[in-house]
Parts: C-alpha cells; structure tokens; sequence
C-alpha cells in the first residue's frame, strides 16, 4: 500500500467526501426554533399562572441536545481538518514510498495493533485498516 500513493490518495479523498457530505442528525438550527416556541409557551403558561413543568423539562432537553450537537459538529471540523492536513502532506511527497519513513509514519498513523494474525492500523484521519500477516 505504501508505494501506491495514488490509490491511497484516492481512498483518503473518498473519506473526506464521505465526512464533509456527513449529515447533522440533529440540526442546530432546528433546536433552536423548537427552544424559542417553547419559551414562548412557557412564558404564556407562566403568566397565566398555569403549570409549565413539562415546557421547562423539554426546553432542558433540547438545550442538552443543541450542547451534543454542537460537540458532535466540532468533532467532526476537527476530523475535516485533520484529513485535509493528512492530504496536503501527502501530495507534497513528490516520489513513491518504497523504504521506511519515520516521519512519515509520526505524521499520518495514530496507532498499530498487533493481533495474532493481523495488524490494525489506525490512521490520524480516524481511517482504519487491516493487514493480514
């Protein structure tokens, strides 16, 4: 796999395709309109001097899973980047690799498993891959 860098390449560019094209499960925006019609409610509840428990245990919910939304984005920013670094590197590599690199390796791989009749490695871009031995 080392010495084809255009095929890794390839596959790199698939999964930043796959990640930027990744869609929100929950949108923020869409939270956030849910929210201010619910802090309406609760503000006609409160002022009519009718219970609003229920309004103020959903506006805690959504606020919870705007929070997780807003995490779940920024990992996701934070993956993007880590794969356009990944890739910028790799296209500056101006001859196939045929030896080892160390600073190659320091640069794009995370970790390797060694198991009894295969390696995992995990690549910095979150990317993963068995080698058989």
């Amino acid at each position: 796999m080392l010495g084809q860098k255009d095929d890794f390449l390839e596959v790199l560019s698939n999964n930043i395709e796959t990640v930027i094209n990744e869609q929100d499960t929950t949108a923020v925006a869409e939270i956030e309109k849910k929210l201010e019609e619910l802090q309406k409610q609760l503000l006609i509840r409160a002022n009519s001097k009718e219970g609003y428990n229920d309004i103020a245990e959903e506006i805690y919910r959504l606020r919870e899973e705007k929070h997780n939304a807003l995490i779940e984005s920024a990992e996701r920013e934070g993956l993007k980047q880590r794969i356009r670094q990944m890739t910028e590197f790799l296209n500056e590599q101006l001859l196939e690799i045929e030896t080892y690199d160390e600073h190659l390796v320091r640069r794009l791989i995370e970790k390797i498993t060694v198991h009894d009749e295969r390696f995992e490695v995990e690549f910095k871009s979150g990317m993963s891959m068995e080698v058989e031995r």
